[in-house]
């Protein structure tokens, strides 16, 4: 009884006991942990503030492109007209290895046409001007091809060259020997007697027997009214001028600066006496070569003029069927001297003004005006067109009796004959 009541008062508590126990196993179980470790807390970053910069909208400007620079026009040097400045002694009175070939085998091929040139000799400045042939039928000075020193006629050993226009004659010589026994290379004729031709020579066809005094002279009147000139400007006459070209023979004048300014530049290397020169070892410096010849004008044979040796006239009269035309501004009788074509205008004063080439008196230049350095032009502006001043002397002597018609030379002359081949003698003598 006792004991039933106190299990009765037992069992409640046990039960509660039983309760509160799983109660506290219940809130104490362990929940599972993540297999990663939560990681701390960091501290909260600085805040860095960049500064932006915002582009344009707009097209970015196309870049400056430089100007194309335009290249300056280079001067053409005055030897390129001149070559014979450049040249030595040598080369101005020397020979090729032809010496001996006949003008009718070397111009076998023929000429440029006889309108590619317009050669004007100026009595005044001693100086040849070959230009191209414009249009209209007048030379045009803004289009030179070469400038040669020379001597023309002195009337006080020969005649003075005849002025007018003309046109230039079929006959050549490669190398001729004249009545006085000199020789000359290169003859092209201009007018009945008047050759181009080179400087002198005292034995056929030997070039070491080249005439000094004759080579200082180029540059003051000389010949017996020939055109004298050096080797290589006789030679390029020779190859590069064909028969009908016209030559126009003119006084010149004084007041002609532009011709002037040529002249004073024609300056040659002082002769040198005593060389043994050969055909065939004489350097070549010009600039064009006889290949670089046109051919556009056959070559026709025709023999030589020859004067009688008793012909005292020079060659200051024409042929009777030749037609002269007076050079421009030649006066007519009654008129006067003063009229000129073109003048002396084209070119003017502005180009050698600083030269010494102006110590001529009537248009034969004095002793100081050889070559050899009687004029100093290497300071001288590059020469302009040349102009076309007129002459004062007056109209041609009226026309003297011909000479009969000469056949062409034997092939060997007896002694003090004209030369052999196709030489022939010119103005009496010497050229």
């Amino acid at each position: 009884m006792h004991r039933s009541s106190a299990l009765r008062r037992i069992l409640p508590l046990l039960a509660l006991a039983f309760a509160a126990l799983l109660l506290g196993g219940c809130g104490n179980e362990a929940l599972p942990q993540d297999s990663a470790q939560t990681p701390a807390p960091s501290a909260t970053p600085q805040t860095q503030v960049v500064a932006v910069s915002v582009e344009s909208t707009e097209a970015p400007a196309a870049p400056t492109v430089p100007p194309t620079p335009v290249p300056e026009e280079t001067p053409i040097p005055f030897s390129y007209y001149a070559p014979t400045v450049n040249m030595t002694f040598e080369e101005l009175v020397g020979s090729t290895d032809d010496v001996y070939e006949e003008a009718r085998d070397l111009l076998k091929d023929g000429y440029p046409d006889p309108d590619t040139y317009y050669i004007i000799v100026d009595i005044e400045w001693q100086v040849v001007m070959v230009y191209k042939k414009g249009a209209d039928g007048k030379p045009d000075l803004n289009q030179p091809v070469r400038y040669m020193i020379c001597s023309t006629g002195d009337p006080q050993v020969g005649s003075e060259t005849a002025r007018g226009v003309f046109e230039i004659k079929k006959p050549r010589v490669r190398f001729g020997q004249f009545l006085s026994g000199e020789t000359g290379q290169y003859w092209t004729l201009i007018r009945s007697r008047t050759y181009f031709h080179s400087v002198l020579y005292k034995k056929d066809k030997d070039i070491s027997s080249y005439d000094v005094e004759c080579y200082n002279n180029l540059g003051s009147k000389a010949s017996h009214a020939c055109i004298r000139l050096t080797v290589p400007d006789a030679r390029w006459i020779f190859y590069n001028i064909g028969y009908g070209t016209i030559c126009e023979i003119r006084d010149g004048s004084p007041s002609d600066t532009a011709t002037q300014a040529i002249r004073s530049q024609l300056i040659l290397p002082p002769a040198k006496e005593g060389l043994k020169l050969k055909a065939g070892e004489t350097p070549w410096t010009d600039n064009w070569t006889v290949e670089s010849v046109a051919h556009e004008l056959e070559y026709q044979y025709e023999a030589p003029p020859r004067p009688a040796e008793d012909d005292d006239e020079g060659d200051t009269t024409p042929a009777p069927d030749e037609q002269v035309t007076p050079a421009p501004g030649t006066p007519t009788p009654g008129g006067s001297g003063g009229g000129t074509t073109g003048g002396d205008t084209t070119g003017g004063d502005t180009t050698g003004g600083d030269t010494t080439g102006g110590d001529t008196t009537g248009g034969d230049t004095t002793g100081g005006d050889t070559t050899g350095g009687g004029t100093t032009g290497g300071d001288t502006a590059e020469p302009g067109p040349v102009p076309v001043p007129g002459g004062d002397d007056g109209a041609e002597d009226p026309p003297a009796e011909e000479p009969p018609a000469e056949e062409p030379p034997a092939e060997n002359p007896p002694a003090n004959d004209p030369p052999a081949s196709d030489g022939g003698a010119a103005d009496g003598g010497e050229g």
